[in-house]
């Protein structure tokens, strides 16, 4: 897991990934959740980058980005999350 925050503290982003990529080992489901803070962006890999090749995007209908989670989608996840990303917005001067 790594956690970043913006220049100007108002942006952080928090990625929580397999480093080896893909394993014999497999989530069913899965939630996130930013406390304090709003979801700008977020996005779900099944397959993180490995040897000059890029992280392959989970299809959309397989999870749901709301205010402050992302969520698997019930009979959609195919049980193949690599990596999650979310970038957050602060709703407060300070995290």
């Amino acid at each position: 897991m790594s956690i970043g925050l913006s220049d100007d503290d108002k942006l952080f982003s928090c990625s929580i990934w397999r480093p080896q990529g893909k394993s014999y080992l497999f989530f069913t489901q899965f939630k996130a959740e930013l406390k304090g803070a709003k979801i700008e962006y977020a996005n779900a890999y099944s397959q993180t980058s490995e040897g000059g090749q890029r992280d392959v995007a989970l299809k959309p209908e397989e999870f749901t980005v709301g205010d402050s989670t992302v969520t698997h989608t019930d009979g959609k996840f195919r049980a193949e999350l690599s990596k999650l990303t979310m970038i957050g917005r602060t709703k407060h001067d300070e995290l």
